[in-house]
Parts: C-alpha cells; structure tokens; sequence
C-alpha cells in the first residue's frame, strides 16, 4: 500500500513538473521584441525581484482588502449606447487597441492561465481575469515615459465591474474600477475610479490625479472612437 502511495504521488509530482516546465515563465519573455525600454527595464527588474514563474507576479490589492488606506479620484463619462452593447464592446476590444492611445502603449500582457507571453503585435481577442499588461505611459507630452503593470483581477457581469490592480513592485499600489451604469434615455454612465497610494505623498497627492485624469480621459476617447467605427455609438 506505502509503495503505491509513494508511487501515485512520485507519478503525480513529476506531472506538475512536466506541466510548469512546459509553460512560459518571465524568463523566456524576449526582450528584444518590446519596443519600450521602460517596460524591458520593468521586466528585467521583476527577475531580479525573483519573480521567475508568471504567477510570481501578485495584484497589489484583492477584493476584500480595505479601500481606506488609499487615496482616491473618480472620473465620470457618458456614452451614448445601451448598457448592455458598451458593456460587451469594452470586453471585446482587442486590447492590442484597447491600450494604444496618445497617453500609454502597450508593450507586453502575460496570461497567467495557460501561461503565455503576448508582445505588441500579437492579439488575444480579448480582455480576461489573470492577464498582465505592461504599459509605456507618456506623460508630458513623451517627455516622460513610465512602465506600470497591472492585473485583470475581476470581471463582474452581473455588477458591471472591471477591476484592474497594480502589481507588487510598482510605484503605485491600488486598484482601478471601472463601473457601467444605464441611464434613463437608454446611455451608460461609466465611472472610472482609482484607489491608489505609494511611498511618496507628492506624488500622491499632486502628480498621481493630474496624469491619471490625462490617461484615463484618452483612454475612454480612444475606446470611444473605436467605438463610433463600429457603429455602436
């Protein structure tokens, strides 16, 4: 009986071995296709943070955890589609399009499951929990770039919720929410709201709400346009 255990769970191990050899890991990200030196910097930092395994790369905020500790600022838009068309266009945008505006590019998105390394070029057809993107932020006109990453933590269908976090080791820690609302002559109110914090109160409290209120504004412009192209709006 202890030989067949030993022997079930030898079988076992050497499975999830064979499975975690067979998955992309950070390691294997080639860095040579990202176009942004701040993402390649962001990412060569991740490895010698130890993060190796793309499950390694944590939120920085879970549901649950108490929103009081940061700071926060809201944004309101108004789109003139139903609910139901705006929810479903933001969840099938290819976010190679999604996140390619005059304020971000993207440079790179891990998918934690099956894990797989998209670059600039490649397409996953749409947005899912357990996606990574790695951004190039141009503030001030591209006279400053940053990297930021974050996590897919929650799609809400039933609350109309998408929820992305900063992962560990970013400047900001926090989360962003984005909330679709139907109004009364048949348009969706879209509140997008940002809880955030860092070690540093100046740029909490004076640099964080001015570029992100520049990069959420282009961000909903650009899925706006998107959507006028396709004749939903």
């Amino acid at each position: 009986m202890r030989i067949t255990l030993k022997f079930g769970l030898l079988i076992i191990f050497t499975y999830f071995q064979i499975q975690l050899h067979g998955q992309s890991t950070l390691d294997d990200i080639k860095l040579e296709q990202i176009e942004q030196k701040t993402i390649r910097k962001y990412v060569e930092h991740q490895i010698e943070e130890g993060r190796h395994q793309l499950y390694d790369i944590q939120p920085s905020w879970n549901r649950g955890d108490d929103l009081s500790l940061y700071n926060k600022n809201e944004i309101t838009f108004l789109l003139d589609a139903s609910l139901q068309d705006v929810w479903q266009s933001y969840l099938s945008i290819d976010p190679s399009k999604l996140w390619d505006n005059r304020s971000m590019s993207k440079g790179l998105m891990l998918q934690k499951s099956p894990a797989k390394i998209f670059y600039y070029e490649d397409s996953s057809a749409y947005i899912n929990t357990g996606q990574v993107y790695f951004l190039n932020l141009r503030l001030l006109s591209g006279i400053y770039n940053v990297a930021v990453a974050f996590e897919i933590i929650t799609i809400d269908n039933l609350e109309m919720v998408i929820e992305f976090s900063y992962v560990e080791g970013n400047q900001s820690l926090g989360v962003q929410q984005i909330k679709f609302i139907p109004t009364d002559d048949n348009s969706t109110k879209i509140i997008h709201t940002s809880y955030f914090k860092s070690n540093s109160n100046f740029r909490d409290k004076w640099l964080y709400p001015i570029f992100h209120k520049k990069v959420t504004k282009d961000f909903h412009e650009n899925i706006k346009k998107i959507l006028i192209s396709q004749n939903i709006i």
